[in-house]
């Protein structure tokens, strides 16, 4: 009898959980948020990375033509003033560590990862 009353209390707080997004579930068409046992995500997201190297437009350009290749990416934006870039990605297809892992493949450290001391920037880039 107790294992019976273990079981069916462990159902009911599994059903009973969620996740409580409710911007995400009134999202509209075009986010197309993501369904996962009953608990919606966004499906755009996007995700600032601070690249203190980041101090000319040729370099930004170079960042975001590097990134355009990683599956999943969708837009980005840059601002010299901060040092920042601005990534937006597809949640179910990429994380943020691998837009990480790709700006330090660039050459720049970003965030709390350090730069690839092997990678090759062009010279008008540097």
């Amino acid at each position: 009898m107790k294992f019976n009353s273990l079981i069916l209390l462990a159902t009911a707080s599994f059903i009973l959980t969620g996740c409580g997004d409710k911007e995400a579930q009134s999202a509209k068409k075009e986010v197309d948020p993501t369904f996962l046992f009953w608990c919606f995500r966004k499906e755009i997201v996007s995700t600032d990375y601070h690249v203190p190297k980041m101090k000319t437009p040729e370099i930004a350009s170079y960042l975001q033509n590097h990134i355009k290749a990683i599956p999943g990416y969708v837009d980005s934006s840059f601002n010299l003033s901060t040092q920042t870039i601005t990534i937006e990605y597809e949640s179910s297809s990429v994380r943020k560590m691998n837009f990480e892992e790709g700006i330090a493949l660039a050459g720049f450290a970003t965030n709390h990862r350090p730069a690839n001391p092997m990678a090759k920037i062009p010279e008008g880039v540097k």
